[in-house]
């Protein structure tokens, strides 16, 4: 069981990888060199980073949470952060291919060879993101009810 500290540590080096490997999709995206999928992506990094911004003030206020919660938040921010690393290496491979004049079909090949991979990091990234917001929604319902029983006792 991961103490708060820890959770909020975490959450906070999950964003800043997902900031940075936001940024290193739009540096692409600047080439003007590869498709709109690669906004989609980077709207979806972009949410994630958002949920993560919400849960780690969650954290912060609650100082506790529960175990299950805790460790559920613990692995979800480890998959989170395993996502976006080999995203973030993807990124790379795709802009080495797009930088220094290289030639418009081996940059059209280095997306079409990663486009699969691309999809299914969006799609495991998104999943992350679903069972975060649940997390979240979860624990504002439970703080709710605690903050409803108080006021009516």
């Amino acid at each position: 069981m991961a103490d708060p500290l820890s959770l909020a540590a975490s959450i906070i080096t999950v964003a800043t990888v997902a900031a940075q490997t936001s940024k290193a999709i739009a540096k692409l995206r600047v080439l003007n060199e590869l498709p709109g999928r690669l906004q989609a992506l980077k709207n979806e990094i972009t949410d994630l980073e958002v949920v993560l911004h919400h849960i780690h003030s969650l954290v912060e206020e609650r100082k506790v949470m529960p175990g299950a919660d805790q460790t559920s938040l613990a692995n979800l921010l480890e998959r989170a952060n395993l996502k976006l690393l080999e995203l973030a290496t993807v990124i790379d491979r795709i802009g080495k291919s797009c930088v220094g004049g290289g030639k418009l079909v081996n940059r059209a090949a280095s997306w079409w060879k990663e486009k699969p991979r691309v999809q299914a990091l969006q799609d495991d990234i998104r999943e992350v993101k679903g069972n975060l917001n649940i997390l979240l929604g979860a624990s504002n319902s439970e703080k709710d009810d605690r903050a409803l029983t108080a006021k009516q006792a």
